[in-house]
């Protein structure tokens, strides 16, 4: 169904051709948090206190407010289903669903020699490696040829791309610089996390059986095919941005890489609209079209020649997340699992709780910004960004393009894999390590 706009989904005030601010009366704020002492790669977003009643809720809008688009494939069985996110049922405002079931997931931040995480890997086994051939129903064409919205030339992409990576020295310690945006997207990340523990969120999801009743068409590159090499426990595991950057086999720039970039959307952050134009801190680089067309561009990748070219990737896991849609989406009904290649692809599956829905998920790191983009399913219009190092904290600020038209800034919280040793397969309560 057609839904207005949503007021506030780009910053620059009123006026004729003009889009307003997405968070009023937040102009004023600055940015991130600290980081843990000592730890030089791993800025902070902001441990906070679970628990804490006073909580700012900043983002505008309300569930069920009208103004929300349809982002997701319907449901399954739907042959005519559109290429955007699944619907929540009798509610067309919301387009993330309702709530999941079990408990919320925990994990403790990875240290010392292990890159991506403390938790012993399980032994592989009829009850922890899964079986391709139960989800693979062949490939999803759609996600690899760009949509031609996105028609963005060679020479603007790249001239987008220069005054980009010209603006990565000054975005180094953002969160040191700027502690009070570490304690908004902290403070969103507490909510939804304390919503999961106390409504028991979990059910095993992505796990052996799990994968078995979910079939989807996998994207022409896709972790899935690593599956029967490790156990489904591998993919929850977390990654330092160490271990990213010692991952890949590319020969990228040194100014870039040598720390990690923070990127933090909104006013107040490091990536802002402005008068139908894109500042990337504090320096316009695109137009909002072409912004959009960039991150659509990057996201879609060439598929590989042959099953068995895709079936010789090695994957890094970046963990599994609830995907927020705003300060009021407490208890988000999709689940996200990504993961990296050694080449820089990303790879991952979006799960609606509510609907049942499975979706591929295919993009790509940008070597030149850290830039991260990727799409779901058969989407030819929902483009989702965020950086490399975002994706390593506990939770990630992404900014979500529909199409060309619009965006708004969502958030991915960390989820933990439930223990199979607790009771009743229920996990332990652990707190968030200290970033």
């Amino acid at each position: 169904m057609d839904r207005p706009i949503r007021p506030g989904t780009r910053p620059g005030g009123g006026g004729e051709g003009t889009r307003p601010k997405p968070f009023p009366g937040f102009g004023d704020r600055p940015s991130i948090l600290p980081g843990k002492p000592g730890n030089g790669d791993r800025p902070s977003t902001l441990p906070g206190k679970p628990g804490n009643g006073d909580r700012p809720s900043i983002l505008p809008g309300k569930p069920g407010n009208g103004d929300r688009p349809n982002i997701l494939p319907e449901k399954p069985g739907n042959g005519d289903r559109p290429s955007i996110l699944p619907e929540k049922p009798g509610d067309g405002d919301r387009p993330w669903g309702n709530r999941p079931d079990g408990d919320r997931p925990w994990w403790n931040r990875p240290d010392g020699d292990r890159p991506w995480g403390d938790r012993p890997f399980r032994p592989g086994g009829d009850n922890n490696i899964i079986n391709i051939g139960d989800i693979n129903l062949g490939n999803n064409g759609i996600i690899n040829n760009r949509p031609s919205w996105a028609n963005i030339s060679n020479d603007r992409y790249n001239n987008i791309g220069n005054r980009w990576q010209n603006q990565i020295g000054g975005m180094h310690n953002w969160v040191s610089r700027y502690p009070d945006r570490g304690r908004y997207w902290n403070n969103w990340g507490n909510d939804v996390r304390n919503s999961w523990h106390h409504h028991h969120h979990h059910h095993n999801w992505f796990g052996p059986s799990w994968w078995g009743s979910h079939q989807h068409h996998f994207s022409g590159w896709h972790y899935g095919y690593s599956f029967s090499r490790y156990s489904y426990n591998y993919w929850w595991t977390v990654p330092t941005f160490a271990a990213c950057t010692n991952w890949f086999t590319w020969q990228a720039p040194t100014t870039v890489w040598q720390q990690p970039v923070y990127y933090d959307y909104g006013t107040g952050g490091n990536v802002v609209y402005q008068d139908n134009s894109v500042y990337i801190n504090g320096e316009q680089v695109a137009s909002s079209d072409e912004f959009a067309q960039s991150a659509m561009r990057l996201a879609t990748v060439a598929p590989p020649e042959t099953e068995e070219e895709a079936a010789e990737v090695e994957w890094m896991p970046l963990g599994t997340f609830a995907v927020s849609s705003d300060v009021d989406d407490k208890e988000p009904t999709r689940v996200i699992q990504l993961a990296v290649s050694q080449e820089g692809i990303i790879s991952g599956t979006l799960y609606n709780s509510e609907t049942e829905q499975a979706d591929s998920i295919q993009g790509q790191v940008d070597k030149e910004t850290q830039r991260v983009a990727f799409r779901i399913g058969e989407s030819e219009q929902v483009v989702v960004e965020t950086g490399l190092y975002n994706l390593t904290l506990e939770q990630a600020p992404v900014l979500v393009h529909f199409g060309s038209e619009r965006t708004e800034d969502w958030l991915l919280v960390r989820l933990e894999n439930p223990d199979e040793d607790e009771p009743d397969g229920q996990p332990s309560a652990a707190s968030p390590t200290n970033l």
